[in-house]
């Protein structure tokens, strides 16, 4: 009698392996509902963090504008431009940028800026000598190679652009060469897809970013900064 009772428990032997198999897989099934409303919660902030600027039509609402004064002048005193297309208003955590299509600006290959852009960039500088901010002027290039008698990559030709355009701002409005930041980034900050010729089109551009930072003071150095990028 005994003799059947052991045999009669070895076969319900694998009931208990079913039992914790089942108990393992509930637990499973547990911690994945778990982690995916965790990604619920936490994927707006992820998105956020991948925003870099956002449109002046929306600034108000986005709650920026330690800069307002400055932002508002520049959509009065630019409104037919940025209709026109000549060049955009955006803001990103550097402060606002005023991005200006290279092609009405420069001749390919070239710095030198054409004389139907000087009056564009007279307006800006006019603008921006009404304010006090530091001023970050960047030049970029699609990923096209350069290397010609004046240039031998487009990190000189984008850094060129930029003191070209320092050098008009000067001029023309008074700007003083403290307030200034020369940046190049050749193609390494592109804002479209270089494998088309659209998309190359609008990598090749120049900004003209005012930085939420004053200028420094009166003891500061008398010429720009050089910005690596």
């Amino acid at each position: 009698m005994t003799g059947m009772l052991l045999r009669g428990n070895n076969r319900d032997r694998w009931l208990l392996s079913y039992a914790d198999f089942i108990t393992v897989l509930f637990a499973a099934f547990v911690l994945m509902y778990a982690a995916a409303k965790a990604r619920e919660h936490t994927g707006p902030f992820r998105a956020a963090a991948t925003v870099q600027r956002t449109p002046v039509a929306t600034v108000e609402t986005a709650g920026v504008p330690p800069q307002s004064n400055l932002l508002t002048d520049l959509q009065k005193s630019l409104k037919l431009e940025q209709q026109n297309g000549v060049l955009t208003l955006s803001v990103d955590q550097r402060g606002i940028v005023i991005a200006l299509d290279d092609k009405l600006c420069f001749r390919p290959g070239e710095a030198e800026i054409q004389a139907a852009a000087i009056d564009m960039f007279t307006k800006v500088a006019g603008i921006l000598s009404r304010h006090n901010n530091r001023i970050l002027l960047e030049g970029h290039t699609d990923s096209v190679p350069i290397h010609n008698a004046q240039f031998r990559s487009n990190w000189e030709l984008s850094t060129a652009r930029s003191i070209a355009v320092m050098e008009l701002m000067e001029r023309s409005a008074g700007i003083p060469g403290q307030r200034f930041l020369i940046g190049g980034s050749a193609d390494n900050a592109p804002v479209s897809n270089n494998e088309t010729e659209q998309g190359r089109a609008h990598n090749r551009r120049v900004e003209i970013v005012v930085l939420d930072t004053p200028p420094a003071d009166s003891a500061a150095a008398e010429h720009p900064a050089a910005v690596a990028h």
